[in-house]
């Protein structure tokens, strides 16, 4: 029995030595879920008042703060503090004009003050910054501005670097430190060598912590990535270097008994429970900003107002956690700062004269608007809201959605044929539904912009990036907007082209020049598609003299199904609706036309099924 429990110890002893090699750490799987709460787990909460301590420090410090000035960050030990002021700026105002649903930007003056000898630095002019955290020692603030350039402030010697610039299409919205202060994290996926000025691979270093927050002793809050490189958050050990995951999912605040984090970048909010590890959900939509009352416990965050009538398509919520009870405020913009003495919430505003912020200790908003958006383009952004809103959420019959649709959709002759309104009717007949599931993502995305947006008296052309269907067409009727036409470029060369090439062609078929009209297609007897076609065309010379035709819709592809051309000249294929009339029937078909290296278009098929027009896959 001696030897046993021996050999036992000895087993013991081999396994959790082996748990740690080369500053890698190992992960043994562990498949019983009860034993992911590590024993003693209830010794780590802080006093429940302590938070509180930190809140009212801040008050007193901010009480020296010019009332000019916004405060955002205080030092860690209670000498200093960040303040900003917004900026009247021409470029920032374009840019969320651009904005569908998303965060804002500003230009801003930041400014680094020592209240106790009363010294104030201007740091510098920014667009808005978006994240921002101490290093563990609190001497180095590292913070992402609305460009994506990232900053470093050394609080000791009061020097500021630009450590990293924006490049190409790189975009940042959070920033975290590892605990040695070496590296920073961005967005929990980049990893970044601060003495090197280079990205670390996560995948040789999946492991790695970045801390969130000091949560007591040494063991931090982190957000890290698994095994299976997914974003986890984390409560980290340092001196045995284990953790103990707490949620699926990018880290937002925390107090000293739950953290706050989204299941997504932007998307569903969850609190999760650190004493018993239960998540419960708080909003399944997108979230923009989320805080932790450390003074009170109500959780504060911005969401989307599912009523997009006009230029408030936001909501502040106040959540009490327990009970679950709401207090909601709509405004027009997603974007704030928590003041970090928890009495003021200082937002960013869709435009830069305007003035908004919200009182937490009178729960009031404090406005002053000076400007508002364009009504056509609050109208335009609101009808591409509820599009999405109806393709995502829609689970009715086919009469109920063909009520919807119409309140979206319309066909029009002018200045071409655009039939919006029978597609989508078309999708949802064949499909069962407004979009078929592989041509979506889970969720509606938190963020939506214009890459591009004219607006011409009654006329609209916008483009959204991103989607099957990016590039659409609007019309104005009657003061109220409607989506006409998915990749339809109206006013293009390349579909005045397409037209001409048509017209031409159904010319030699009326006219019955059959050597003309066939020129497309070999005579192979063997090539089943050229045999198709010249047996559509050759039926159609038949009845020539008794037949109308009609050039209906045309619509730009790009690399075939499912990309719809964002641009004209991205186009690669375009499909053409044929309405011919023949005793008193109407029957429907598609030509296609295609290109290669931005040769002219020429004519490939007929089909007999116009209806795979309107398809989207």
């Amino acid at each position: 029995m001696k030897k046993f429990i021996l050999l036992i110890l000895c087993l013991t002893f081999l396994i959790s030595g082996c748990s740690i090699k080369e500053n890698k750490l190992v992960i043994l799987d562990n498949h019983n879920e009860s034993n992911n709460k590590p024993s003693g787990i209830e010794n780590w909460q802080f006093e429940a008042t302590s938070q509180k301590d930190i809140i009212d420090k801040n008050k007193e410090l901010l009480k020296k703060i010019d009332d000019s000035l916004m405060p955002i960050i205080v030092s860690k030990d209670y000498t200093s503090v960040f303040a900003i002021k917004n900026l009247i700026d021409q470029k920032s105002d374009e840019l969320n004009s651009k904005v569908i649903t998303g965060n804002m930007i500003q230009q801003i003056e930041l400014f680094f003050i020592r209240p106790s000898t009363g010294t104030k630095k201007n740091l510098g002019k920014f667009l808005t910054i978006k994240d921002f955290q101490f290093d563990e020692e609190g001497n180095q603030l590292a913070f992402i501005d609305g460009e994506d350039n990232v900053f470093i402030y050394n609080i000791e010697n009061e020097q500021l670097k630009k450590v990293l610039t924006k490049y190409k299409y790189r975009n940042f919205s959070s920033i975290s430190w590892s605990v040695d202060g070496k590296r920073l994290m961005l967005d929990s996926r980049m990893v970044f060598d601060i003495a090197s000025k280079e990205f670390i691979s996560i995948a040789t270093d999946s492991y790695t912590p970045f801390i969130k927050k000091h949560y007591n002793d040494n063991t931090y809050i982190v957000e890290m990535k698994n095994d299976k490189y997914d974003n986890i958050v984390a409560l980290y050990n340092l001196d045995n270097r284990s953790y103990t995951q707490v949620a699926d999912g990018q880290y937002m605040d925390s107090d000293n008994t739950s953290i706050l984090y989204t299941t997504d970048y932007l998307q569903g909010l969850q609190i999760v429970n650190l004493k018993t590890f239960e998540s419960k959900e708080i909003e399944k939509g997108p979230v923009y900003r989320a805080n932790i009352l450390k003074s009170t416990g109500d959780i504060i965050y911005t969401t989307t107002n599912p009523f997009f009538e006009d230029d408030n398509r936001y909501l502040l919520v106040t959540i009490n956690p327990e009970t679950m009870s709401k207090r909601v405020q709509r405004l027009c913009t997603p974007t704030y700062y928590l003041s970090p003495a928890e009495d003021k919430l200082f937002f960013i505003s869709n435009f830069s004269e305007n003035e908004i912020s919200y009182n937490l200790i009178n729960d009031s908003p404090e406005l002053n608007i000076v400007k508002k958006e364009d009504s056509d383009l609050s109208k335009i952004k609101s009808i591409v809201l509820k599009m999405f809103q109806l393709d995502y959420n829609f689970s009715g019959s086919y009469e109920e959605y063909e009520k919807e649709a119409k309140k979206l959709y319309a066909n029009i002759s002018y200045p071409v044929p655009q039939e919006a309104l029978n597609n989508k009717l078309t999708d949802f007949k064949r499909f069962n539904m407004p979009l078929p599931g592989i041509q979506k993502e889970p969720y509606i995305p938190p963020t939506l912009y214009f890459d591009s947006i004219i607006i011409k008296n009654s006329y609209a052309s916008i483009n959204i990036g991103r989607f099957f269907i990016n590039a659409m067409e609007l019309v104005k009727i009657d003061d109220d907007w409607f989506i006409v036409g998915f990749s339809t470029h109206p006013e293009s060369q390349e579909v005045q082209e397409i037209r001409n090439i048509v017209q031409s062609h159904i010319k030699d078929i009326l006219e019955g020049e059959e050597a003309k009209a066939l020129r497309y297609w070999t005579s192979d007897e063997d090539n089943e598609f050229n045999k198709n076609n010249c047996k559509i065309v050759k039926n159609l010379i038949n009845i020539k003299d008794k037949i109308k035709t009609e050039i209906g819709e045309i619509e730009l592809w790009a690399m075939s199904d499912p990309h719809r051309a964002e641009s004209p000249a991205s186009a690669t294929e375009a499909r053409v609706k044929i309405t011919v009339e023949y005793d008193n029937n109407i029957n429907k078909y598609k030509v296609t036309l295609s290109r290669k290296y931005q040769e002219e278009f020429t004519i490939t098929s007929w089909d007999t099924d116009p209806l795979s027009v309107s398809q989207l896959h």
